[in-house]
C-alpha cells in the first residue's frame, strides 16, 4: 500500500515537472518571436509558421513513442526526447536563417515533444485506476502552470541576456531537469510487483499483480472497434481551435483597445483557468461518469465561445477565457483516462499514440485559420463560430461513444 502510494505520486511529481519544463519552452516561442523576427529580419507569418510544423511534428511522432513506452518503459522515451529538445533549443539559439526555424523547432524540437505527452500519461493510466482521473489532472496542471512560468521567466530574461542566451539557457537548463525527472519513471506497478490505486496484489504461479492482468486490447484489435474512431473524431472536432486563443487572445484584446501589459494578463487566465478545470473535471471523472465530464468540459468551450462574441471588454474576455482553458483542460484530461477505460491499460501508449498523433495534428490549423479570418473580415467572429460549432458537433459524436470501464 504504501510502496503503491510513494511510487504512483512519485511518478505523477516527476510527470507534472517534465510537463511544465515541455510545455513551458513551446509557450514561450511566442515571448521570443518579436526578437527573432527583428534579428533574421522575417515577417510574423515565416516565423510563426514553424510553431505549425512544430504541432504537427509533436502530435504526428506520438505514433511512435507511444508504442515505444509501451515496450520500453517511459524512461528510455523521455531521455531521448529531452535530448532531441537540448538539441533543437541549443541549435535555435544559432540560427540565423528562416529555415533553420522549421529544423531546429519544428522538427527536432517537435519531436523531443512528442516524448512528453503520451508517454507521461499512458505510465500514469498504469498506476492508478480509482483515482486515475485525478492523477491525471494533477500531471496536466504542468501544461497550465507552465504558461504562467517559462513565458514570464523568458520575458525577464530576454532584456538582460538577450534572446540567444536566454533561450539557450531556458533550452538546455529546462532539457536537463526533465532528463533527471525522467530516470523515476517506471513503466507499470509490476515492476515494483505492486498493482495499480484501487486494486489488490493478487499473486499468480509467476507473482504478476492481478491489475495488469485486466482485459487490453491491441492497438491492432482497438482499430476494428468503432468506439476508437468516434473518440478521434469528437477529439478531433474539439481540438481544431484549441491553440486559437492561446495564441490570438493578446491581439484580441489589443484589438479592443488595451495596453500590451493588459492584454497579455489573459494569459493568466488561461493557466488559472486551466488548472481549476483539469482538478474538478478529473475528480468528478472518477467518481461520476468519464463521458458525462467530457461533455462539461466541451459545454463550456461553446459557452465561452458565445460570451467572447458578445464581449467587448475584458470584464467579458476574462471568465469566457477561463471557462475556455478549464473545457479545454479537461478535454485533454480525460483523453488517455477514457481510452484506458474503453480498451485497458496495457497497451494505452499505443492506442493513445495513434489516435493523439491523427487527431491532434488539427491543432495546428486553428491559429493560421482565425490568422486567415482575421485579416480578411477583420474580426474573429467567425473563428469563435467555428469553434462553437465544431464543440457542438464534438458533444453530439460523443453521445454515440459507450459509457464502460474495463474492470
Amino acid at each position: 500500500m504504501h510502496g503503491r502510494f510513494f511510487y504512483g505520486w512519485l511518478i505523477v511529481a516527476a510527470s507534472f515537472v517534465i510537463l511544465t519544463l515541455a510545455y513551458g519552452l513551446q509557450f514561450s516561442y511566442g515571448v521570443f518571436l518579436p526578437h527573432i523576427m527583428a534579428d533574421l529580419n522575417l515577417d510574423r507569418a515565416s516565423a510563426s509558421a514553424p510553431f505549425s510544423l512544430y504541432v504537427v511534428f509533436y502530435t504526428f511522432w506520438s505514433i511512435v513513442t507511444g508504442p515505444a513506452t509501451d515496450r520500453f518503459g517511459p524512461r528510455k522515451v523521455v531521455i531521448i526526447g529531452g535530448l532531441l529538445l537540448a538539441l533543437g533549443y541549443f541549435l535555435l539559439s544559432s540560427a540565423t536563417e528562416g529555415w533553420q526555424l522549421f529544423l531546429y523547432f519544428g522538427a527536432i524540437a517537435g519531436a523531443g515533444m512528442s516524448a512528453a505527452y503520451i508517454p507521461l500519461n499512458a505510465t500514469v493510466v498504469r498506476w492508478f485506476d480509482q483515482r486515475r482521473g485525478l492523477a491525471l489532472a494533477i500531471t496536466g496542471t504542468g501544461s497550465n502552470a507552465a504558461v504562467l512560468l517559462l513565458p514570464m521567466l523568458s520575458a525577464l530574461l530576454i532584456p538582460v541576456l538577450g534572446w540567444r542566451d536566454a533561450l539557450l539557457i531556458l533550452g538546455l537548463g529546462g532539457s536537463g531537469v526533465i532528463i533527471c525527472c525522467a530516470l523515476t519513471l517506471v513503466r507499470d506497478p509490476s515492476a515494483k510487483n505492486l498493482a495499480p490505486d484501487g486494486q489488490t496484489v493478487d499473486q499468480g504461479v509467476e507473482g504478476t499483480p492481478a491489475g495488469v492482468q485486466q482485459t487490453s486490447l491491441t492497438l491492432a484489435q482497438a482499430r476494428a472497434e468503432p468506439a476508437l474512431w468516434i473518440i478521434m473524431g469528437v477529439f478531433f472536432l474539439t481540438w481544431v481551435m484549441t491553440f486559437f486563443p492561446y495564441v490570438h487572445l493578446p491581439s484580441l484584446a489589443a484589438d479592443l483597445g488595451y495596453d500590451p501589459a493588459r492584454a497579455a494578463s489573459l494569459v493568466v487566465a488561461l493557466g488559472i483557468g486551466g488548472i481549476s478545470g483539469r482538478a474538478v473535471i478529473g475528480w468528478l471523472s472518477d467518481r461520476f461518469s468519464r463521458i458525462h465530464s467530457l461533455h462539461a468540459g466541451l459545454l463550456f468551450q461553446v459557452l465561452a465561445s458565445v460570451i467572447y462574441i458578445v464581449s467587448d471588454d475584458l470584464l467579458g474576455l476574462y471568465p469566457a477565457t477561463m471557462l475556455f482553458a478549464a473545457g479545454v483542460s479537461a478535454a485533454i484530461t480525460l483523453f488517455p483516462a477514457i481510452i484506458a477505460d474503453i480498451f485497458g491499460a496495457k497497451h494505452v501508449g499505443a492506442i493513445a499514440g495513434f489516435a493523439f498523433a491523427l487527431a491532434g495534428t488539427g491543432t495546428a490549423i486553428g491559429p493560421y485559420l482565425a490568422g486567415l479570418i482575421k485579416d480578411t473580415s477583420g474580426s474573429y467572429l467567425a473563428a469563435f463560430l467555428i469553434m462553437a460549432s465544431m464543440n457542438c458537433a464534438a458533444i453530439a459524436l460523443l453521445a454515440m461513444l459507450p459509457d464502460r470501464r474495463q474492470p
